[in-house]
């Protein structure tokens, strides 16, 4: 039987997505050399930019901007570690630290806007951070980028230069980051931004912080995206200007749509697969950015509420097959 939280939303979800996640990779690791496993592990990060792009869907705020976290996160490690010579491990978590912090500095700005005013203003941030990885060549390396970008050396036994260890590593922490959010999401924060969505003038009624509620999923979200921006740049070895490319996150936007807004798992899914399909697209193709357009269009026309709600259509089906004391048994 399903336990349930204060806020009504099931549990297991997040005890099924996690443990798919692990399993999964797992087998992978078990099967895939060593250049599928890079691929893969970059994969699982654009999977984890679209969870946290998702995070802020459930206050009903779609941004065009979260390049910029996953940007800012990603250059912070490389400077540190390629230009400053610190630690990769402190790099990382100092990268993930001055995403969230820019972040929370331009959050109460951000989220007085709504709808399409809110997209504006997070694309105009997210080319501000774009320019000025281009302007400043002396920190960022322009167009060139920061190449040698430094994993982490060992510890004992365990070689962190090995791909499959990196591999490992990442699995662990975007399954401890996608537990935390989820647990979150699923209490009382994920039920007030819900409420949000469906009506902020009702909240603000209640007396509830709309202000407050709404810096909390953007600083969230921001502080996921820029896991996954640090990962990535320590896996990949290399930093560039297409980090903070505003078409990655129209790219993270559109998997959240294709995944099921509001979902989490869907939307990881849907940015870990377009990520696979994008590499092996562009092994076939100069024009896989087409496969990618046509890959969204059908997706939209066939399954317009996204991925999960395929899942929910096969649960209310089984709903409607059981015996009414059965019912009863599930949902009490």
């Amino acid at each position: 039987m399903s336990k349930k939280n204060s806020s009504g939303i099931s549990s297991v979800p997040t005890f099924w997505f996690v443990s798919a996640l692990v399993i999964v990779s797992i087998v992978l690791l078990l099967v895939l050399d060593n250049y599928w496993i890079t691929v893969v592990s970059l994969a699982l990060a654009m999977g984890l930019f679209a969870f946290g792009v998702d995070v802020l869907q459930w206050c009903g705020l779609g941004s065009l901007g979260h390049a910029a976290w996953y940007g800012i996160a990603a250059y912070g490690t490389a400077i540190l570690t390629v230009k400053v010579g610190w630690n990769p491990w402190l790099a990382m978590i100092m990268g993930v630290g001055m995403s969230t912090a820019v972040a929370a500095a331009f959050a109460p700005f951000a989220i007085r806007m709504r709808g399409t005013s809110f997209l504006v203003i997070t694309l105009a941030f997210g080319q501000v951070i774009w320019g000025l990885a281009i302007k400043l060549e002396k920190v960022t390396g322009g167009s060139d980028g920061i190449p040698g970008v430094p994993r982490p050396g060992s510890i004992g036994p365990i070689n962190f230069t090995d791909p499959k260890v990196m591999f490992a590593f990442m699995v662990i922490v975007i399954a401890i980051v996608v537990t935390l959010a989820m647990r979150l999401l699923n209490g009382p924060l994920g039920a007030q931004l819900r409420a949000i969505r469906q009506s902020e003038l009702r909240v603000k009624s209640l007396g509830y912080n709309v202000q407050l509620l709404k810096f909390s999923a953007f600083v969230l979200s921001a502080f996921i995206v820029g896991v996954a921006g640090s990962l990535a740049a320590t896996l990949d070895k290399f930093v560039g200007v297409n980090y903070v490319v505003w078409t990655m996150s129209a790219e993270m936007l559109l998997a959240t749509m294709v995944g099921g807004a509001g979902t989490l798992w869907g939307p990881y899914a849907a940015g870990f697969v377009i990520a696979l399909i994008r590499v092996m697209a562009t092994d076939l193709t100069k024009r896989w950015m087409m496969i990618l357009g046509f890959m969204y269009i059908f997706a939209v026309l066939l399954i317009p509420d996204g991925i999960a709600s395929l899942l929910k259509k096969r649960r209310r089906a089984e709903v409607e097959e059981t015996p009414p004391e059965r019912v009863k048994e599930v949902n009490p």
